[in-house]
């Protein structure tokens, strides 16, 4: 067979990686690599020497090699002013990145160090150091410079590329199609109108308390920067606001929300147009994520994009209309 066929996305063999990519970067042990998470970007456990390692195994054209190479940048800045981040492992040749031809083209493989602590369910307490890490970064990456070109979290990146994907598997439901529709045109209208006025920075780009672990002293390690990249520190913010809106209990929510809120302004008060800004970056944030489902529903299939599925993501959109009166032609 001359030509291989096409595939959307495949999985590096663990073992394969184990032999021929890790021992670019560890030679006094035999490390081991197990395939930990698949998502976006695919990511390995990588065991060494008694220590835990991260392998990400970057999706073949998600991200440019300068956009690799500015999050890879940026991590090792932000390691050195002393924010705790999980920060790429050299090889033994000083290169960060390795490449691999797989089925689909080619990949980009990173190594990290391993996040200390844990995942931690929210409660009040994590949700003011994270609130308070989270402010800590954004100072610390306003002073970052690179060579190396990223893309931007703006109203291309989180509206405009993402409602084309979703209006299509709407046509079974018009009404609300056509309210997708309508708040992706709104949203970008009052964004567009309120950004003269908003602070603009790097970002992380998915502040939403999964890419952090907490260790017992409480200290905050961030990882997963692979959506980092210019944009609204607002959007920063508003991400956490839109990650716990998901919780069955809405005044637990509002009160980790205002916890998490409270912390951040304690270090970087937000400006009034910032604060004014996040029920639109939440709403923003909801349609980026359902169109990113939907622009890889032939990766991720289409069976998991059902109506329940539809029902939960636009009912925290129709939920946003109601609670804050937005006009949306008569939603």
């Amino acid at each position: 067979m001359e030509n291989m066929f096409p595939v959307t996305h495949s999985i590096l063999s663990q073992h394969a990686l184990a032999s021929e990519i890790l021992p670019l970067y560890f030679r006094e042990s035999t490390p081991s690599c197990r395939l930990l998470v698949r998502g976006m970007n695919d990511t390995y456990l990588i065991r060494s020497g008694g220590s835990e390692y991260i392998l990400r195994a970057y999706r073949h054209n998600h991200r440019s090699l300068s956009d690799i190479l500015h999050e890879l940048d940026l991590l090792q800045y932000l390691h050195g002013q002393g924010v705790g981040v999980s920060t790429p492992l050299a090889r033994y040749d000083s290169q960060f990145l390795s490449e691999v031809l797989a089925p689909e083209g080619n990949r980009y493989l990173a190594v990290f160090t391993y996040a200390p602590g844990t995942f931690r369910p929210l409660t009040s307490e994590i949700a003011r150091s994270y609130g308070q890490a989270a402010a800590r970064l954004h100072r610390a990456m306003k002073f970052f410079e690179s060579n190396y070109h990223r893309h931007h979290i703006n109203l291309k990146y989180l509206l405009e590329d993402r409602v084309p994907w979703i209006l299509p598997l709407l046509n079974h439901r018009p009404k609300d199609q056509l309210f997708v529709s309508q708040i992706g045109h709104f949203l970008q209208q009052q964004i567009d109108k309120m950004s003269p006025s908003l602070n603009w920075g790097l970002c992380h780009g998915d502040l939403n308390g999964g890419n952090c672990h907490i260790d017992n002293d409480g200290r905050v390690t961030f990882f997963d920067f692979d959506c980092e990249g210019p944009g609204w520190p607002a959007y920063d913010v508003a991400v956490f606001n839109w990650s716990v809106r998901d919780m069955p209990d809405r005044s637990v929510a509002l009160k980790l929300w205002q916890e998490y809120l409270d912390a951040y302004q304690s270090e970087m008060p937000l400006s009034a147009a910032d604060t004014t800004a996040i029920p639109y970056f939440v709403a923003a944030r909801q349609i980026w994520l359902v169109g990113l489902h939907c622009e890889h529903a032939d990766e991720w299939t289409y069976g998991n994009l059902n109506d329940a599925y539809f029902d939960r993501r636009l009912r925290i959109l129709q939920e946003l209309v109601k609670e804050q009166k937005w006009d949306i032609m008569g939603w």
